[in-house]
């Protein structure tokens, strides 16, 4: 009977040794991660080098770690006219070329990728022993919140993570106020754009322009995510603006040359003296990003012609401090 108090002792030790050595283990050693797939991607430690293929991911991932987390940068990161971000990648090596070999050479402790990702690349980078790890292509906005949460699973900065969707949400009220306060018949607006099919319902850019209180003409029309802009939508969606997103540099002569095309067929022409044209830069219009808030501000000032949110500083919504 006298031995029951130092088992119960050395049982205790020994449950208190466990939950130490678990707690090291979570923190320094191996863990794994359960990404947008619903796969568990398992690391040997806490990704110092992550390299992404896209703009999107690149923005939000910016969101939840610094710039030195990031093994290399999506060449469009440092396109100011599309990016949120061209401050913070300028010294980082770009990519644009995605192939096994230069991903390789780049050395991620990470591959991280989106349903938009070439499923081909990613089933080779996975052959070599990198581990992958999927996000969203995002068509609403609560993936872009959900992406956030993943990447700071991923990177085991959680509460970093809640931070940024909780500055992402004070962001969608304030807009939400705002619009909610104006009068009358909403706006209807049309997106010309190279990108000719996308835009309609089921597209991100249907639900920002539903939350920026304003009617996308593209699923007025009948339009879905992937269909041709016809006359008979433009018909149907009687559209007070032409929304024109302006292109960055390397593509302005494909821009102009689509624009000049599109209003020289007589039935596009006659809508220019009733249908007023706005142009926004490609950033506020096909962000897919926490950021996508700034570019529901801008889009709203367009369609309503006048300013509901005026101009402030459009930084990262990071979750973390400098």
């Amino acid at each position: 009977m006298k031995r029951k108090p130092a088992l119960l002792l050395c049982v205790l030790f020994l449950f208190l040794l466990l939950l130490t050595s678990c707690g090291k283990s979570t923190t320094e050693g191996a863990y794994s991660a359960v990404d947008a797939r619903g796969k568990t991607v398992s690391l040997s430690y806490e990704p110092r080098r992550i390299l992404t293929d896209s703009l999107h991911l690149d923005e939000t991932l910016l969101t939840v770690v610094p710039k030195s987390h990031l093994a290399g940068a999506y060449y469009l990161d440092g396109e100011p006219g599309l990016s949120f971000i061209a401050k913070e990648t300028e010294t980082l090596t770009k990519v644009r070329e995605y192939t096994p070999e230069r991903i390789a050479a780049l050395q991620p402790d990470v591959f991280v990728v989106s349903d938009w990702s070439d499923p081909l690349l990613v089933k080779k980078v996975e052959e070599m022993g990198i581990p992958v790890f999927f996000c969203h292509g995002p068509v609403t906005v609560a993936q872009i919140e959900d992406n956030v949460r993943l990447l700071a699973l991923l990177t085991r900065q959680e509460i970093v993570g809640r931070k940024v969707i909780a500055r992402m949400e004070r962001e969608l009220d304030e807009i939400e106020e705002v619009t909610a306060s104006q009068k009358g018949r909403k706006p209807v607006g049309i997106l010309l754009s190279l990108m000719s099919q996308y835009g309609g319902a089921g597209s991100l850019y249907d639900e920002l322009a539903a939350r920026g209180g304003w009617v996308n003409g593209l699923s007025k029309g009948g339009l879905k995510n992937g269909m041709p802009l016809s006359k008979e939508a433009i018909l149907a969606a009687r559209p007070d603006f032409f929304l024109v997103s302006d292109p960055y540099p390397s593509e302005y002569e494909d821009y102009e040359h689509f624009l000049q095309g599109f209003f020289a067929d007589p039935f596009y022409a006659s809508l220019r003296d009733s249908v007023r044209m706005e142009r926004l830069a490609d950033r506020y219009v096909y962000d897919a990003s926490p950021m996508a808030v700034y570019g529901i501000k801008k889009m709203s000032n367009h369609a309503y012609g006048k300013i509901l949110f005026p101009d402030e500083p459009e930084e990262l919504l990071k979750g973390y401090e400098p």
